[in-house]
C-alpha cells in the first residue's frame, strides 16, 4: 500500500514539473519565448526612397489620329539606400526606360485615356518593372505627369 501511494506521490510530482517545465518554457523563463516574441513581433518597415525617371515624350499608336503622351515615372524603391546604386547602374536605368517604352508602345490612346486608363498603365507598369531591382523591391509606380492627348 505504501508502494503504491508513493507511486502516486511520485507521478504527481512528474507532471507537476512537466508542466510547470513548458510554462516556464512558454513564457520565455528558459529563453524560448524570445522565439515567440519574436514571431509575434510586428515586422520593421524598411524606409523607402523615389527613383525618378526622366520624362517621357512618345507618339501613341492610333488608327485615326495623332496622340501623344508624356509621362514622368517616379518609383518608390526600398531600401532606400539602393536608390544611389540603381541610379549609378546604366544598364538597370536602360532596362526601366526600356521597359516603360515598349509598354507604351503597345497602348493606343483609347487604351490610356481617363483615370481608368492611367490606373491600368500604373498596374501593368509596375508588374513588368517590379523584377528589375535585384535585391532592392519596387513598392509603388507614381506619376509626376500623365498627359495623354
Amino acid at each position: 500500500m505504501e508502494k503504491k501511494k508513493l507511486m502516486m506521490i511520485g507521478g504527481a510530482a512528474v507532471v507537476l514539473l512537466a508542466g510547470g517545465g513548458g510554462a516556464a518554457y512558454y513564457f520565455g523563463v528558459f529563453g524560448g519565448g524570445a522565439e515567440v516574441e519574436a514571431a509575434t513581433a510586428e515586422p520593421v518597415e524598411v524606409p523607402a526612397g523615389l527613383l525618378e525617371l526622366e520624362p517621357f515624350l512618345t507618339n501613341i499608336a492610333d488608327k485615326r489620329d495623332d496622340h501623344a503622351a508624356r509621362l514622368q515615372v517616379k518609383l518608390v524603391i526600398a531600401p532606400a539606400d539602393k536608390i544611389a546604386e540603381i541610379e549609378g547602374d546604366v544598364l538597370v536605368m536602360a532596362r526601366l526606360r526600356d521597359g516603360i517604352l515598349s509598354l507604351l508602345a503597345t497602348k493606343s490612346y483609347s487604351d490610356l485615356k481617363g483615370p481608368e486608363g492611367k490606373e491600368g498603365f500604373r498596374t501593368e507598369l509596375f508588374e513588368s518593372l517590379k523584377a528589375q531591382f535585384g535585391d532592392a523591391e519596387l513598392r509603388e509606380v507614381l506619376f509626376g505627369d500623365f498627359i495623354v492627348q
